[in-house]
C-alpha cells in the first residue's frame, strides 16, 4: 500500500504537475488523520469497555458490602431498642423507688440497658478502595455516588458520640460495682463460663435497697438514656440510607 501511493507521489512530481500534487498530498495528510482518528476511537472504545467490566464488579462488590451491613445494622437496632426500653423501664423504678421489683427484672434492666453499648459496624471495603485509588469515577450513576458519600459521612458523623456514650456506660458500672454482681442474669454466668452464685434473699433486697437509693446513677442513666435514644434515631435513618443505597445498585444492575 505504501509502495502504491509512493508510485502516485513520484509520477506527479516527474510529470511537474504541481496543483494534482498538492491536492494528492493534502488528501494523503486527511486520510492518514483519519486514520488517527479512527485508531484513537477503538482506543477509546476498549478503554470505555474496560471502565465498564469494573464498574460491574465494582456495583456488585458494593452490593455485598451493604447487604452485610443492612445485616449488621439490623442487628443492631435490635439490640439498641432493648437497651432503651430497658433503660426507660429502670429510670421509671428508680424515680418511683419500686423496693419490690423482682431482683431478676433489676438485673436484665442493668445488664441489657444501662451496661449496654451498641455501635453500628458497616462493612466498607469496596467504598474505601474506591475512594483510596481514585476509581470513584468509574461510577457513572451520580446519584449513587451522592448517597455514598453521605452515607461515609455519617458514619463518621455517628462515632463522635461513641466516647461520651462509653464514658456514661462505665461510669454506671463504676458507681454501682460495689453491689450490682448480686444481681448478674443467670445467663450471664453461663456466657462468662463462671459458677453460678445465687445470693440470699436478704442480700438481693438489700441490693435492691441500695440501688433505688443511688442517686448518682439515676442521673447519670438518664443522660446516657437520652443519648442512647438520640443513637437510635440515628441508627434508624442510616439503616434507611442502606437500603436507598442497596435500591439504587439493583437499579443500575439491572441496566447492564
Amino acid at each position: 500500500m505504501l509502495n502504491f501511493f509512493r508510485k502516485i507521489r513520484q509520477k506527479l512530481l516527474s510529470d511537474s504537475n504541481f496543483s494534482k500534487y498538492l491536492i494528492y498530498a493534502i488528501g494523503e495528510i486527511i486520510l492518514v488523520v483519519i486514520g488517527i482518528l479512527i485508531a484513537l476511537q477503538i482506543n477509546n472504545w476498549n478503554t470505555e469497555r474496560v471502565n465498564r467490566s469494573q464498574e460491574i464488579q465494582y456495583l456488585k462488590s458494593l452490593k455485598t458490602d451493604f447487604l452485610e451491613t443492612k445485616i449488621n445494622l439490623e442487628s443492631t437496632l435490635e439490640r439498641q431498642e432493648r437497651t432503651v426500653e430497658y433503660c426507660k423501664l429502670l429510670i421509671k423504678e428508680m424515680r418511683q423507688k419500686n423496693l419490690q421489683i423482682q431482683p431478676d427484672s433489676l438485673g436484665e434492666y442493668l445488664y441489657r440497658g444501662a451496661f449496654s453499648y451498641w455501635r453500628v459496624e458497616p462493612v466498607s471495603g469496596t467504598y474505601d478502595a474506591l475512594i483510596g485509588s481514585g476509581n470513584i469515577t468509574l461510577i457513572t450513576n451520580q446519584k449513587l455516588i451522592q448517597y455514598l458519600a453521605k452515607f461515609s459521612s455519617e458514619v463518621s458523623f455517628g462515632f463522635e458520640d461513641e466516647q461520651m456514650a462509653v464514658d456514661l456506660t462505665s461510669n454506671l458500672v463504676k458507681i454501682s460495682s460495689d453491689y450490682s454482681y448480686n444481681v448478674f442474669p443467670q445467663s450471664l454466668y453461663f456466657y462468662l463460663d463462671w459458677e453460678s452464685q445465687l445470693a440470699s434473699s436478704n442480700d438481693l433486697q438489700d441490693v435492691v435497697r441500695q440501688h433505688m437509693s443511688n442517686d448518682s446513677f439515676l442521673s447519670a442513666l438518664i443522660m446516657k438514656t437520652g443519648l442512647e435514644n438520640n443513637r437510635l434515631d440515628y441508627q434508624t435513618a442510616l439503616k434507611k440510607l442502606t437500603e436507598d443505597i442497596l435500591e439504587e445498585l439493583d437499579r443500575e444492575l439491572d441496566l447492564r
